[in-house]
Order: C-alpha cells, then structure tokens, then sequence
C-alpha cells in the first residue's frame, strides 16, 4: 500500500485534471439543457368520514371526527396519480402536444402524456400533507398544470362518492317502491277480510311494522339526497400552485459540487490504483 502523501505528490496533476474537467463538462450539459420551473401545490386530506352521510346527521360525529383526515386517506389518491387518467385530461386541456413539440407525431397524445407523467411527482411530506410537483420550462404553464392535477385528483374521488350515494339511493327508492306496494296490498286485504277479530278489534296492527319500514326509508332517502347535494370534497387545498420566481432544474451549483467532489474521488482512487500497479510490478 502506498503512501497517501506520495500519491499526492506524484499525482496531483491527475487528481486536479479530472475534477476539473467532469465539472466543465457537467457546466456545459446544465448551460445545454432546457431551463425548467416547478409548480408546487399542497393539500391536506380531507376525512373519508365527512362523505359518509352520517356525517351530517349524527350530532355526535362532528366531535369525534375532524374535518382533516389522516396521512392514511392519501393511499388512494397516490394511486390514482400513477394512472394516466389525469394526465391526458392536462394534456387534452393545456394542448400539451403542441406545447411539447409534437404536433408530427403520430401518438403525439400518448408522449405527451408520457411525457407529463415524468414531469409530475406526487408525494406526501412528514406532515401528512399530499404535494404535486410539475416541471415546465413554461413558469406559468408549470403552476397551471399542478393545479390542475390536483383539481381533478379531487374530482375523480368526489365523483366516486356520489356515484356510491346515488347507487344507495336508487335501490332505497326501489325498496320504499315494494314496501310501499306491500302496505296497500294489506289495507286492500283488511278491508276484504272482515272476518278477521284481530282486523275488526285493531285494523292498525298488522300495517304497524310496515309503516315503521316506509318512515326508515323516507329518512334514508332524505339524507342520502342530502349527501348528493353536499358533494364533500376529499382533498382540502393548503396553498395552491404559484409561478416560480427561479429555475428549478438543472440545478447548476448543487450539480456542479456534486460532479467536483465525486470526481475528485474518483481521480484519488485511480491514482491510488495506479500507484498499487506500478509498485506490484
């Protein structure tokens, strides 16, 4: 093994060459490479039991449940953002094919989509909050295209809710239809079956359990109609996208330390290594 202050000696001149010129060559690709902003936006979750219908009925729920949701109720929609779904609705939106320079391909929508995707990063931060993350050498387009994406992240979940309410609510119609038909099959029956000594003491008992089942349904399909209207939100806006004042990519002084000092190793290994060789032969 040589000594490290011989390496030093003998190879300065190497060790300093190298970095020198990996960090030119990394200036050169970032001064090249197109200049890209980022539009940031953040959201916190919004508490699945708010879509629950309960939610509004039940004076007990507003105390044990918060408005804000746990870091959990983001699983789903980090999901959904790695469908391309959003992405083409942007895409489809902002004329992202033109806006990217493809208008002579022929699945120009496909890359751009593609190309949007790999653009965008979703993630959630210690907090539990949901940031999005576009780049764009558009400022503007950049802030425009988070917000966007995350408005329709929010609508795709909204939607869902509300088609599951109003699923609910067609068969509880559909029941309070039969049980409806039922309860005047029995009053048609009591008023033919006079014979009857429970109809004649107490025509009201045997309709009792039926008409109890016709109230519950008018409750449930007043409150599931209440639930469509309301429509709650699932993702709750902290700070929507603005236009970035700098450019975020490349960034020139972090990549530029970083090619020096990793070279810089790199050169010291090599000069290590050739200094083993030239004592081993």
């Amino acid at each position: 093994m040589p000594d490290l202050l011989t390496v030093l000696s003998r190879r300065w001149r190497l060790m300093l060459l190298l970095p020198l010129i990996a960090t030119a060559v990394a200036l050169l690709a970032c001064l090249l490479l197109p200049t890209e902003y980022a539009g940031e936006t953040t959201a916190l979750p919004a508490n699945s039991v708010v879509g629950d219908k309960a939610r509004i009925f039940n004076p007990n729920i507003e105390g044990l449940y918060p408005e804000i949701g746990s870091a959990d109720e983001l699983d789903r929609i980090e999901g959904t953002a790695r469908l391309d779904t959003i992405y083409l609705a942007a895409v489809n939106r902002f004329n992202l094919v033109a806006h990217y320079g493809l208008t002579a391909k022929a699945d120009a929508v496909q890359t751009a989509t593609k190309g949007l995707k790999k653009k965008t990063e979703v993630k959630r931060t210690g907090y539990g909050e949901l940031k999005l993350i576009v780049w764009d050498k558009d400022k503007g387009m950049a802030a425009n295209l988070a917000n966007f994406l995350l408005q329709e992240l929010n609508e795709i979940h909204q939607h869902l809710q509300t088609e599951n309410n109003r699923i609910v609510l067609a068969r509880l119609k559909e029941a309070y239809a039969k049980n409806n038909g039922l309860v005047r099959s029995t009053d048609n029956q009591q008023t033919i079956d006079t014979a009857s000594s429970a109809t004649r003491n107490n025509p009201a008992v045997a309709t009792e359990p039926l008409t109890g089942q016709r109230q519950q349904f008018r409750q449930l399909i007043s409150e599931y109609e209440l639930a469509l209207r309301a429509a709650p939100r699932v993702l709750l806006v902290v700070e929507p996208a603005k236009t970035s004042l700098q450019r975020e990519r490349p960034d020139l002084a972090r990549t530029l330390l970083f090619t020096f000092l990793a070279s810089l190793l790199f050169s010291f290994l090599l000069a290590l290594f050739v200094e083993n060789r030239k004592e081993a032969a």
